[in-house]
């Protein structure tokens, strides 16, 4: 989580507002001004939530504003990312020029730009820290260049545009239907800012991914295979396995569905719910080990999900493997 004016922000935060000061100060961390530009009654709604060294944002409003402000003033530099929500966005304009069409906007957070909007507004907006975007940069040898200036990428259908915004609403609508514990544990929450940064900066990335040669290729995914292999007991994520082999997720995925006709996360998520399988089936002669304690060790924060992609892969609920291995473990009463 976040440390934000010498607190910890809660996990989850949802408000609706009725006024655009109220609006504006509704931001934890953030110091906005939003200038009102349309009649009307304002109407809008905040969405808040953190994770490792990221908060993720969803702002909407129904009238036309202007907007500035800067992010985190009291804690690390930061870089965000807005992207809009609904299709076929309006005009907007971003210090002093038009934009139009589906965006990705990557700004710095110690200076927002000035943003006009000329009607309503529905836009997720994701401050990272710097650090881990650099970090990141280095790690899977990305070219980006974090400017000072904002920079502003077309956005076109994509897997990486699809998946983070399946992700971003999947946690959003997890935090309201449920208490949200899971996601406020450490290996989840890494996990989550690590896939949703990752996905951010392919969007972000207008080459595509080298053309590689079959043997180059084949070379690649042995080299992630071994480093998953060698990492024991506990599979690791796909944000880890880009990072080890310096390749970004768009190379990776290219890669090993030319060599081996299926994608990373789907290969990864395979070697995940095996390793549950294997220790639901260890301990069930402990009784305090729970179905929810596996899962989340092993990265499954959305437990619904997971059950079924457990019951699809084994033919049978994490509950009912649990309960199976507890009743072979208990002792023969003919053989005490």
């Amino acid at each position: 989580m976040l440390v934000s004016g010498g607190e910890i922000a809660a996990t989850f935060k949802r408000r609706p507002t009725h006024d655009i000061e109220e609006h504006a100060a509704g931001l934890a961390g953030w110091q906005m001004q939003y200038d009102q530009m349309s009649p009307g009654r304002f109407r809008g709604s905040l969405t808040q939530f953190w994770l490792d060294g990221l908060q993720v944002v969803r702002d909407e409003s129904n009238l036309a504003m202007v907007k500035r402000g800067c992010v985190w003033r009291d804690g690390p530099d930061a870089t965000v990312f807005s992207l809009p929500q609904q299709a076929n966005v309006d005009d907007f304009y971003l210090g002093g020029r038009a934009i139009n069409g589906d965006y990705l906007l990557v700004t710095q957070g110690r200076c927002l730009p000035e943003l006009r909007t000329t009607s309503s507004l529905d836009v997720v907006s994701i401050a990272v820290d710097t650090s881990l975007v650099r970090k990141m940069l280095v790690d899977q040898s990305r070219g980006m260049e974090i400017s000072t200036d904002p920079l502003c990428f077309r956005l076109a259908r994509s897997s990486a545009l699809a998946e983070f915004k399946a992700l971003t609403n999947s946690v959003m609508r997890y935090s309201v239907t449920s208490d949200g514990s899971s996601l406020s544990r450490p290996e989840v929450s890494k996990n989550i800012s690590e896939m949703m940064l990752m996905l951010l900066l392919d969007l972000a990335n207008r080459e595509e991914p080298e053309r590689l040669q079959p043997h180059a290729r084949r070379r690649v995914v042995d080299r992630a295979c071994d480093y998953v292999l060698a990492s024991g007991e506990r599979p690791p994520s796909v944000v880890e396995v880009c990072n080890a082999v310096g390749a970004s997720r768009r190379k990776l995925q290219y890669c090993f569905q030319e060599a081996l006709g299926i994608n990373p996360l789907t290969y990864l998520r395979s070697l995940r719910l095996n390793a549950v399988h294997r220790e639901l089936l260890r301990c069930g002669g402990r009784e305090s080990e729970t179905v929810h304690d596996v899962a989340w060790k092993w990265g499954f924060w959305h437990l619904g999900r997971f059950a079924g992609e457990y019951r699809q892969l084994f033919g049978e609920l994490p509950s009912e493997t649990l309960r199976r291995a507890r009743s072979d473990s208990l002792p023969d009463p003919g053989n005490p």
